[in-house]
Protein backbone atom coordinates (compact mmCIF):
# COMPACT_ATOMS: atom_id res chain seq x y z
CA UNK A 1 0.00 0.00 0.00
CA UNK A 2 1.24 3.29 -1.15
CA UNK A 3 0.55 5.76 1.55
CA UNK A 4 2.28 8.87 -0.48
CA UNK A 5 -0.24 11.22 -1.30
CA UNK A 6 -1.59 10.87 -4.97
CA UNK A 7 -3.28 12.74 -7.77
CA UNK A 8 -5.90 10.88 -9.63
CA UNK A 9 -6.25 12.04 -13.25
CA UNK A 10 -9.47 10.74 -14.85
CA UNK A 11 -9.40 10.33 -18.65
CA UNK A 12 -11.93 9.38 -21.48
CA UNK A 13 -9.63 8.34 -24.05
CA UNK A 14 -5.93 7.63 -24.45
CA UNK A 15 -4.28 10.82 -25.83
CA UNK A 16 -6.59 13.09 -23.60
CA UNK A 17 -4.38 12.64 -20.66
CA UNK A 18 -2.11 15.16 -23.24
CA UNK A 19 -4.21 17.20 -24.36
CA UNK A 20 -5.81 18.32 -21.31
CA UNK A 21 -3.56 17.67 -18.83
CA UNK A 22 0.01 16.55 -19.94
CA UNK A 23 1.86 20.17 -19.42
CA UNK A 24 0.38 19.41 -15.79
CA UNK A 25 1.03 15.75 -15.18
CA UNK A 26 4.74 16.79 -16.37
CA UNK A 27 4.95 19.84 -13.52
CA UNK A 28 3.30 17.85 -11.03
CA UNK A 29 5.51 14.69 -11.74
CA UNK A 30 8.58 16.15 -12.20
CA UNK A 31 8.22 18.15 -8.71
CA UNK A 32 7.90 15.05 -7.08
CA UNK A 33 4.24 14.41 -6.64
CA UNK A 34 2.64 10.68 -7.26
CA UNK A 35 0.36 10.59 -10.14
CA UNK A 36 -2.00 8.12 -11.60
CA UNK A 37 -3.96 8.34 -14.97
CA UNK A 38 -7.30 6.47 -15.28
CA UNK A 39 -8.91 5.65 -18.29
CA UNK A 40 -12.44 5.03 -18.55
CA UNK A 41 -11.96 3.46 -22.08
CA UNK A 42 -9.49 2.52 -24.46
CA UNK A 43 -10.70 4.74 -27.33
CA UNK A 44 -11.64 1.61 -29.33
CA UNK A 45 -14.41 3.94 -30.98
CA UNK A 46 -12.19 6.46 -32.41
CA UNK A 47 -10.37 6.64 -36.04
CA UNK A 48 -7.46 6.70 -37.63
CA UNK A 49 -5.62 7.41 -40.94
CA UNK A 50 -2.66 5.16 -39.45
CA UNK A 51 -2.27 1.57 -41.11
CA UNK A 52 -2.68 -0.85 -37.77
CA UNK A 53 -1.64 -4.06 -39.11
CA UNK A 54 -2.30 -6.92 -36.52
CA UNK A 55 -3.66 -4.58 -33.74
CA UNK A 56 -7.51 -3.38 -33.37
CA UNK A 57 -7.50 0.40 -32.37
CA UNK A 58 -7.97 -0.32 -28.79
CA UNK A 59 -4.65 -2.26 -28.68
CA UNK A 60 -2.69 0.38 -30.62
CA UNK A 61 -4.08 3.26 -28.05
CA UNK A 62 -3.31 1.62 -24.90
CA UNK A 63 0.07 0.92 -26.17
CA UNK A 64 0.29 4.94 -27.23
CA UNK A 65 -1.09 6.24 -23.78
CA UNK A 66 1.72 3.74 -22.02
CA UNK A 67 4.50 5.71 -23.79
CA UNK A 68 3.01 8.70 -22.97
CA UNK A 69 2.25 8.12 -19.95
CA UNK A 70 5.92 7.30 -18.97
CA UNK A 71 7.26 10.25 -20.52
CA UNK A 72 4.73 12.53 -18.42
CA UNK A 73 6.92 10.53 -15.51
CA UNK A 74 3.06 8.98 -14.37
CA UNK A 75 3.49 6.40 -11.43
CA UNK A 76 0.68 4.47 -12.34
CA UNK A 77 -2.06 3.49 -15.07
CA UNK A 78 -5.39 1.68 -14.65
CA UNK A 79 -8.19 0.74 -17.78
CA UNK A 80 -11.11 0.73 -16.47
CA UNK A 81 -13.68 -2.11 -18.14
CA UNK A 82 -15.75 0.26 -20.19
CA UNK A 83 -16.07 0.81 -24.28
CA UNK A 84 -15.69 3.42 -26.05
CA UNK A 85 -19.63 5.16 -26.05
CA UNK A 86 -18.76 6.69 -29.32
CA UNK A 87 -19.42 10.25 -30.54
CA UNK A 88 -23.31 11.79 -29.36
CA UNK A 89 -25.70 10.31 -31.46
CA UNK A 90 -23.97 7.21 -32.48
CA UNK A 91 -24.87 3.28 -32.78
CA UNK A 92 -21.95 2.90 -30.05
CA UNK A 93 -23.83 5.00 -27.64
CA UNK A 94 -26.57 2.25 -26.96
CA UNK A 95 -23.83 -0.59 -25.54
CA UNK A 96 -24.61 -1.73 -22.92
CA UNK A 97 -20.89 -1.56 -21.71
CA UNK A 98 -20.06 1.77 -22.55
CA UNK A 99 -19.03 4.24 -20.25
CA UNK A 100 -21.49 6.63 -20.64
CA UNK A 101 -24.24 4.62 -20.01
CA UNK A 102 -22.77 3.19 -16.30
CA UNK A 103 -23.54 4.74 -13.53
CA UNK A 104 -21.30 7.76 -11.68
CA UNK A 105 -21.56 5.76 -8.72
CA UNK A 106 -21.22 2.59 -10.27
CA UNK A 107 -17.78 3.35 -12.00
CA UNK A 108 -16.83 5.93 -8.60
CA UNK A 109 -17.13 2.47 -6.37
CA UNK A 110 -14.85 0.47 -8.77
CA UNK A 111 -12.18 3.32 -8.73
CA UNK A 112 -12.33 2.98 -5.08
CA UNK A 113 -11.84 -0.82 -5.10
CA UNK A 114 -8.99 -0.20 -7.68
CA UNK A 115 -7.25 2.05 -5.58
CA UNK A 116 -7.62 1.19 -2.46
CA UNK A 117 -3.78 1.06 -2.00
CA UNK A 118 -3.32 4.78 -2.82
CA UNK A 119 -4.06 7.76 -1.06
CA UNK A 120 -5.55 10.10 -2.83
CA UNK A 121 -5.90 13.86 -2.06
CA UNK A 122 -7.79 15.20 -5.57
CA UNK A 123 -9.10 14.25 -8.64
CA UNK A 124 -8.55 15.97 -12.16
CA UNK A 125 -11.84 15.39 -14.06
CA UNK A 126 -13.55 17.31 -17.03
CA UNK A 127 -15.45 20.75 -16.92
CA UNK A 128 -19.28 19.46 -16.97
CA UNK A 129 -19.54 20.63 -20.75
CA UNK A 130 -16.98 17.64 -20.67
CA UNK A 131 -14.89 20.15 -22.83
CA UNK A 132 -16.63 19.64 -25.82
CA UNK A 133 -19.72 17.60 -25.44
CA UNK A 134 -18.56 14.27 -26.06
CA UNK A 135 -20.50 11.52 -23.99
CA UNK A 136 -17.60 10.25 -22.27
CA UNK A 137 -16.01 13.33 -21.25
CA UNK A 138 -19.53 14.40 -19.72
CA UNK A 139 -19.25 10.82 -17.85
CA UNK A 140 -15.52 11.84 -16.52
CA UNK A 141 -17.10 15.08 -15.19
CA UNK A 142 -19.74 13.19 -13.37
CA UNK A 143 -17.05 10.25 -12.52
CA UNK A 144 -14.60 12.45 -10.70
CA UNK A 145 -17.38 14.41 -8.45
CA UNK A 146 -18.14 11.64 -7.11
CA UNK A 147 -15.44 9.60 -6.34
CA UNK A 148 -13.64 11.97 -4.87
CA UNK A 149 -15.43 11.83 -1.96
CA UNK A 150 -15.47 8.22 -1.67
CA UNK A 151 -11.48 8.34 -2.13
CA UNK A 152 -11.52 10.49 0.72
CA UNK A 153 -9.93 12.95 -1.70
CA UNK A 154 -9.79 16.89 -0.55
CA UNK A 155 -9.98 18.56 -4.32
CA UNK A 156 -11.89 17.87 -7.63
CA UNK A 157 -10.41 20.15 -10.87
CA UNK A 158 -12.55 20.35 -13.75
CA UNK A 159 -9.80 20.14 -16.36
CA UNK A 160 -11.16 22.63 -19.27
CA UNK A 161 -10.50 25.46 -21.57
CA UNK A 162 -10.64 28.98 -21.53
CA UNK A 163 -13.55 29.77 -23.60
CA UNK A 164 -13.13 33.75 -24.11
CA UNK A 165 -9.62 33.65 -24.58
CA UNK A 166 -9.95 30.89 -27.55
CA UNK A 167 -12.67 32.96 -28.89
CA UNK A 168 -10.46 35.94 -29.19
CA UNK A 169 -7.48 34.24 -31.26
CA UNK A 170 -6.69 35.66 -34.53
CA UNK A 171 -8.14 32.53 -36.45
CA UNK A 172 -11.13 32.24 -34.70
CA UNK A 173 -14.46 33.94 -35.60
CA UNK A 174 -14.95 35.63 -32.31
CA UNK A 175 -18.11 33.83 -31.38
CA UNK A 176 -18.84 31.58 -27.81
CA UNK A 177 -20.12 27.97 -28.04
CA UNK A 178 -21.24 27.95 -24.60
CA UNK A 179 -21.68 24.15 -24.63
CA UNK A 180 -18.22 24.22 -25.36
CA UNK A 181 -15.32 24.25 -22.29
CA UNK A 182 -15.97 27.15 -19.46
CA UNK A 183 -16.70 30.47 -18.76
CA UNK A 184 -13.30 32.28 -17.67
CA UNK A 185 -14.93 33.68 -14.82
CA UNK A 186 -15.20 30.40 -13.48
CA UNK A 187 -11.97 29.78 -14.26
CA UNK A 188 -9.63 29.02 -11.10
CA UNK A 189 -5.99 27.95 -11.52
CA UNK A 190 -3.79 27.27 -14.29
CA UNK A 191 -0.68 25.42 -15.46
CA UNK A 192 1.77 26.66 -18.43
CA UNK A 193 5.88 27.02 -19.06
CA UNK A 194 7.89 26.25 -22.45
CA UNK A 195 9.76 23.17 -20.44
CA UNK A 196 5.99 21.84 -19.58
CA UNK A 197 4.70 22.52 -23.30
CA UNK A 198 7.74 20.12 -24.79
CA UNK A 199 6.84 17.54 -22.72
CA UNK A 200 3.25 17.75 -23.83
CA UNK A 201 4.18 17.45 -27.28
CA UNK A 202 6.51 14.62 -26.70
CA UNK A 203 3.81 12.91 -24.98
CA UNK A 204 1.82 13.23 -27.24
CA UNK A 205 4.19 12.33 -30.54
CA UNK A 206 3.37 8.88 -29.37
CA UNK A 207 -0.57 9.01 -30.16
CA UNK A 208 0.43 7.96 -33.86
CA UNK A 209 -2.89 6.88 -34.17
CA UNK A 210 -4.27 9.75 -33.55
CA UNK A 211 -1.90 12.52 -34.94
CA UNK A 212 -3.81 14.52 -37.93
CA UNK A 213 -2.30 14.75 -41.26
CA UNK A 214 -2.16 18.46 -41.01
CA UNK A 215 0.22 18.10 -38.29
CA UNK A 216 3.64 18.42 -39.99
CA UNK A 217 6.19 16.52 -37.31
CA UNK A 218 9.27 17.71 -39.44
CA UNK A 219 8.09 21.56 -39.12
CA UNK A 220 5.53 21.75 -36.26
CA UNK A 221 3.25 24.82 -35.84
CA UNK A 222 4.65 25.33 -31.73
CA UNK A 223 2.90 28.75 -31.94
CA UNK A 224 -0.38 27.53 -33.02
CA UNK A 225 -0.53 24.64 -30.54
CA UNK A 226 0.84 26.90 -27.85
CA UNK A 227 -1.69 29.05 -28.21
CA UNK A 228 -4.93 26.45 -28.25
CA UNK A 229 -3.33 23.80 -25.62
CA UNK A 230 -0.48 25.21 -24.17
CA UNK A 231 -2.35 26.17 -21.01
CA UNK A 232 -4.31 24.23 -19.25
CA UNK A 233 -7.01 25.68 -17.30
CA UNK A 234 -8.75 24.18 -14.39
CA UNK A 235 -11.99 24.81 -12.15
CA UNK A 236 -11.05 24.02 -8.70
CA UNK A 237 -13.62 22.64 -6.03
CA UNK A 238 -13.39 22.12 -2.69
CA UNK A 239 -14.33 18.62 -0.85
CA UNK A 240 -15.70 19.74 1.90
CA UNK A 241 -14.13 22.20 4.02
CA UNK A 242 -10.55 21.91 2.30
CA UNK A 243 -9.09 25.24 1.56
CA UNK A 244 -5.37 24.40 0.77
CA UNK A 245 -4.03 22.86 -2.14
CA UNK A 246 -1.27 21.05 -0.56
CA UNK A 247 0.40 19.27 -2.50
CA UNK A 248 -0.65 20.91 -5.20
CA UNK A 249 -0.39 24.26 -4.62
CA UNK A 250 3.46 24.90 -6.28
CA UNK A 251 1.74 23.18 -9.29
CA UNK A 252 -1.20 25.19 -9.73
CA UNK A 253 -1.04 28.85 -10.19
CA UNK A 254 -4.05 31.02 -9.64
CA UNK A 255 -5.69 32.68 -12.77
CA UNK A 256 -4.75 36.07 -11.67
CA UNK A 257 -1.40 35.28 -12.61
CA UNK A 258 -2.39 34.66 -16.14
CA UNK A 259 -0.40 36.95 -18.82
CA UNK A 260 -1.30 34.87 -22.09
CA UNK A 261 1.39 35.80 -24.80
CA UNK A 262 -1.51 36.57 -27.25
CA UNK A 263 -3.21 39.63 -25.90
CA UNK A 264 -6.78 40.03 -27.52
CA UNK A 265 -7.77 43.39 -28.51
CA UNK A 266 -9.36 45.79 -26.11
CA UNK A 267 -12.59 47.50 -26.56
Amino acid sequence: MSTEPAVLFLQAHPDDECILTGATLAKASAAGVRTIVAYGTRGDAGETNDALGDESLGERRVREATAACDELGVARVEWLPFADSGMAETPANDAADAFANATPEQVAELIVGLLADESIVAVVGYDQNGTYGHPDHRQVHRVAHAAAPKLGADWVFDATYNREYLASLPDSDGSLDMNFAAAEDDLTHYVDGDEWLHRKLAALAHHVSQIPESWDADNPDIEGFRSRFGTEWFIASAVGEATDLGRLAPILQPRGDFRPRWQPPSD
